[in-house]
C-alpha cells in the first residue's frame, strides 16, 4: 500500500503503507502516483480534507466531479492504461467508525455551501485526492479515499483513523483482489 496524506495528519503507517505528505503542487503528487504505479503499487490510500453537514470522516465509495478538468485530459500515457478508462470500481470502502458513501469535489472546499452538497447529494466535498485517485485508477489500482470532514461551522480536530483504515482496506483488498498473494 503506499499512502498519501495531508502533511498535518499523525499518523503511523509502519508496516502498512510507504507514506508521501501531499505537497502543494498537485503535479508532484500525480508524478508520485504514476511513479509508484509504474513501480507496480496496486492498493492507494489517499487522505484529504474536505467539508461536511458535520464533523466527520468518510471514505468514499465514488466521486462526482464536475469542476476542473480531470489529470487523464491531454495525450494517453498508454504505459499506465487505456485512453478511455472505466474508473467504476476504482475505491475500497472498508466498514468501521467511518462514514462511507460519495464525495465530491469542488474548486475550493473551503469556499463551498451547503448548496453544493446538497445539489450533488455527497456525504463531503474535497479539492484534493480525486485527481490522484483517478490516475491511480487508470494504471488499474484500486483506491481508498479517506475525507476529514469538518462541519460548516466546526473544525474537525479527531485524530484521522488511518492506521485502522489503511488495516480494514488491506483486509478486504486481499479478500477481494488477490489469491495467495497475487492479483486475480
Amino acid at each position: 500500500m503506499f499512502a498519501i496524506i495531508p502533511e498535518s495528519w499523525k499518523c503511523d503507517l509502519t508496516g502498512f503503507a510507504e507514506v508521501w505528505r501531499r505537497s502543494d503542487d498537485s503535479r508532484e503528487n500525480h508524478d508520485m502516483v504514476r511513479s509508484i504505479l509504474m513501480d507496480g503499487e496496486r492498493l492507494f490510500l489517499i487522505g484529504t480534507e474536505g467539508v461536511s453537514d458535520l464533523n466527520r470522516y468518510v471514505v468514499a465509495v465514488d466521486h462526482i466531479a464536475l469542476f476542473g478538468s480531470s489529470p487523464l485530459a491531454g495525450p494517453n500515457r498508454d504505459d499506465l492504461g487505456p485512453r478511455f478508462p472505466s474508473l467504476m470500481g476504482i475505491y475500497i470502502a472498508p466498514e468501521g467508525s467511518w462514514d462511507r458513501g460519495v464525495v465530491g469535489r469542488v474548486p475550493d472546499w473551503k469556499l463551498a455551501t451547503p448548496a453544493e452538497l446538497n445539489l450533488l447529494g455527497t456525504k463531503t466535498l474535497v479539492s484534493e485526492g480525486i485527481d490522484e485517485a483517478e490516475i491511480a485508477g487508470h494504471g488499474g489500482a484500486k483506491v481508498v479515499l479517506l475525507v476529514r470532514s469538518h462541519g460548516w461551522e466546526t473544525i474537525n480536530t479527531q485524530s484521522p483513523p488511518v492506521r485502522e483504515v489503511a488495516s480494514a482496506a488491506v483486509d478486504l483488498y486481499n479478500l477481494k483482489f488477490t489469491g495467495g498473494g497475487e492479483e486475480q
